[in-house]
């Protein structure tokens, strides 16, 4: 979820540039209307398409391997039969932050909607127009139009004209759509910017259609005569508004814009076909459903890798995980043979080390990966499980030595704390996309820095090609009483 309100909101901005650098000068308003309206709804729809055939443009890496447990710490005072409890992680509620954050924008909608519901105690029988005592407000709500008893004769014929442009457009149903949607994301600031980009949209379409058949000198001396401060409702269009008065008059004085003009819109197409590339070619979010999955069964096998034999239930327990992880997968598994199994029988439940692809008739491959990555100082190696074996050592024996022990009793921890990491060794060579879960944001820190510390290597390949490889290694830190 993350993830697609990151893209939203990063698509949005995009669109919203777009319109501030090349669209929102020309006079193409019923153009740059739609835009507005069409583009949040394209940056909504587009992270949950994905096109198989755009992923061919950049190749996604999902070669898989889970390195093994490294410990640290005083790793002997912790026994099978008298292991410390796991220190808990604290979790930030988002949902509940964000169900707040809605819930608070709906009050104030609320509030903006029953201060608004007040003028229409003014409103006479059978009539559209509705006149508030002692003002000098105008403004329009879907086909009511609202204007103050205090507007002389003159300006209130020309008002008229321009708000009844506005409730036969239907200006409201526009600003009532980015009301929902400042509900619903009311943490995205683009939807602001939008809803403010479209009123101003709107108040250009009102002049451009009340100034035909007019002189707009005359139109520019009301304008400036009448700029009134008025309490601005957001879901209705206002006739005075000193801020946007000289835009206004601007706008009426240039130039119809040439139909070459338009041309700006057809951006829009690669744009559009750009973000469908990066959605199509980014992990989905089963894969990282999956991965997390992977964590939590090696989290179980971790905790039950000492016993002799399991139970009935636990058993039970690995194949069902295995089970899930299989559908969720499609043809990926994860398998142990014979892990506190008797003689005769085979328990597939988990591998700690390795992720196998399973062909058609439930075989497991000797490695996925044609070449794996080499760590420097493994070169004169030649077979994967070599390479393997020489990395897991080398990346074990760097974070022992260099992992701060100490920030245990810094932080007051106890008992055995476990930390899960997964990165990439890129197309390059390097660690990128780091990330970790601790009981501890200190632990988060101190394991990324470390990790981090890992040296360029030569980066694996698959069927000639140079990939990428994901890697989770889970951290053990034991910690004395």
């Amino acid at each position: 979820m993350g993830s697609y309100i990151i893209q939203v909101i990063c698509f949005q901005a995009l669109f919203l540039a777009v319109y501030y650098l090349l669209l929102r000068k020309e006079t193409f308003f019923s153009y740059n209307r739609i835009y507005l309206l069409v583009t949040p709804v394209i940056a909504l729809a587009l992270p949950f398409i994905k096109i198989a055939m755009l992923q061919t443009v950049v190749p996604v890496e999902t070669f898989t391997s889970v390195l093994p447990e490294v410990v640290i710490g005083d790793a002997a005072v912790i026994t099978s039969t008298d292991a410390a409890p796991v220190t808990e992680s604290f979790t930030i509620p988002w949902l509940q932050i964000y169900m707040a954050g809605v819930v608070i924008s709906l009050v104030v909608l609320i509030i903006k909607i029953k201060k608004f519901a007040s003028y229409f105690s003014y409103k006479q029988k059978g009539s559209s127009i509705i006149e508030i005592p002692s003002s000098t407000e105008a403004f329009t709500f879907f086909n009511y139009i609202f204007i103050g008893a205090d507007i002389d004769t003159l300006s209130r014929k020309q008002i008229l004209t321009h708000e009844q442009i506005h409730a036969k457009q239907g200006h409201t149903w526009d600003l009532i759509f980015f009301e929902i949607l400042k509900v619903v994301l009311w943490f995205n600031p683009i939807t602001y910017l939008y809803q403010k980009n479209i009123s101003i949209v709107h108040e250009y379409l009102a002049d451009q259609k009340a100034t035909e058949g007019i002189s707009k000198y005359t139109y520019y001396e009301e304008l400036l005569n009448t700029a009134f401060g008025t309490s601005k409702l957001s879901f209705t269009n206002t006739f005075f508004n000193q801020s946007l008065i000289k835009k206004r008059i601007v706008m009426l004085q240039k130039s119809k814009s040439q139909k070459s003009a338009l041309a700006k819109y057809l951006l829009l197409i690669p744009l559009v076909l750009a973000m469908l590339v990066y959605v199509s070619c980014s992990e989905d979010n089963s894969v990282e459903s999956e991965r997390t999955l992977e964590q939590e069964i090696a989290e179980l096998q971790i905790a039950l890798e000492q016993k002799e034999e399991l139970t009935e239930s636990e058993r039970k327990l690995f194949n069902q995980l295995n089970k899930t992880l299989l559908q969720k997968g499609g043809n990926k598994s994860i398998y142990t043979h014979g892990m506190g199994a008797k003689d005769d029988e085979t328990v597939e439940v988990l591998e700690v080390e390795r992720v196998y692809d399973v062909d058609e008739n439930g075989n497991i491959p000797f490695a996925v990966i044609d070449e794996v990555p080499v760590f420097p100082g493994c070169e004169s190696l030649t077979s994967n499980e070599q390479l393997r074996k020489c990395m897991s050592q080398k990346v074990s024996a760097l974070i022992s030595a260099n992992f701060n022990v100490a920030l245990g009793k810094e932080l007051n921890l106890k008992g055995t704390n476990r930390i899960f990491a997964s990165f990439k060794i890129d197309k390059n060579g390097y660690i990128t996309n780091l990330r970790t879960r601790s009981p501890h944001p200190d632990l988060d820190a101190e394991a990324q820095r470390v990790i981090s510390m890992l040296p360029k290597m030569q980066p694996g390949k698959h069927n000639g090609e140079v990939v990428g490889v994901l890697y989770s290694l889970p951290i053990t830190f034991q910690i004395a009483e």
